[in-house]
């Protein structure tokens, strides 16, 4: 069985679209068909059915995946185990969080890059619990959170660093002249929150639930660039870490709030599987993050 099979099939299931994974990994789109279609004669079993645009596992597709996701973990580890480590070659898959590889990750990124310019560095962005169960199933090498400390029993966490959180609003708001902004007098602002799931979102949320404070409204957007234009705007306030606000507090765009609670602490922090085998890149990696 060519291995090239499986990691198309394990594209498929990714993308839920033959269309799609064609495009991500540069084939044609019947390349794809044909080789889900080689598959599915060798192990005499439909591994696809399709529900509405989506292709959808089967039963039978759901158990070869699960063998398909160890069979390449272990021939990408054998890739690497084989790779001198003057130029490691591979791949790193990097869950993170959107404020991490904006304003966080890439300078280390750029180190291991030009160290070893023939490593295949796979980045990607999600929500904190989508990102852990990416990591328990091997979607992610590692993943870098920005939540509480977190505590698996399958994950070894690494704390990097405690972020601060800042509450911003635009530079005339009336909150900027008091000495200090407490929960209760958010209950006359527009708050502007992360999306559902986001780990300092649901922080908020949740002390301002123990202290009975009810917004006057809020609005939601998936994107920090977003979020920061709207606090420039006027239109409210938001929650956000403080890297991913202060280059618009130094321009003057927007203000920090003397907003301070203790409740509100959230990490920098790796996982990974507690019984995965650390390459030498992701070694190298771990090494940046933690110097």
């Amino acid at each position: 069985m060519d291995l090239n099979y499986f990691y198309t099939f394990k594209e498929v299931v990714k993308w839920g679209s033959y269309t799609q994974t064609a495009e991500e990994l540069g084939y044609a789109q019947s390349s794809v068909t044909t080789q889900i279609k080689k598959l599915e004669e060798h192990y005499q079993v439909k591994l696809f059915e399709r529900v509405g645009r989506k292709m959808r596992l089967t039963q039978s597709g759901e158990q070869l995946y699960d063998y398909v996701k160890g069979i390449i973990k272990l021939a990408d580890e054998a890739e690497e185990q084989m790779r001198s480590d003057s130029n490691l070659k591979g791949s790193v898959r990097i869950g993170t969080v959107e404020s991490l590889a904006a304003y966080f990750i890439t300078p280390f990124i750029k180190s291991l890059k030009q160290q070893h310019p023939e490593l295949r560095i796979l980045l990607e962005s999600g929500l904190c619990p989508n990102l852990i169960e990416g990591t328990m199933d091997g979607t992610y090498d590692i993943a870098l959170l920005l939540d509480r400390l977190q505590k698996h029993p399958e994950l070894t966490t690494i704390p990097i660093r405690q972020e601060e959180m800042v509450l911003i609003a635009p530079p005339d708001h009336p909150l900027t002249k008091l000495d200090e902004v407490t929960l209760k007098r958010l209950e006359t602002e527009t708050l502007i929150l992360t999306e559902e799931g986001c780990s300092y979102r649901v922080l908020l949320e949740q002390l301002l639930q123990e202290e009975e404070v009810q917004a006057k409204s809020v609005i939601s957007f998936s994107s920090l660039e977003a979020i920061k234009q709207c606090v420039a705007d006027d239109l409210g306030i938001a929650l956000l870490p403080r890297i991913a606000v202060e280059r618009d507090v130094r321009n003057g765009n927007i203000v920090a709030l003397p907003f301070h609670q203790n409740n509100i602490k959230i990490y920098t922090q790796v996982m990974y599987q507690q019984k995965k085998w650390i390459s030498p890149p992701l070694k190298q990696f771990l090494s940046l993050l933690e110097s």
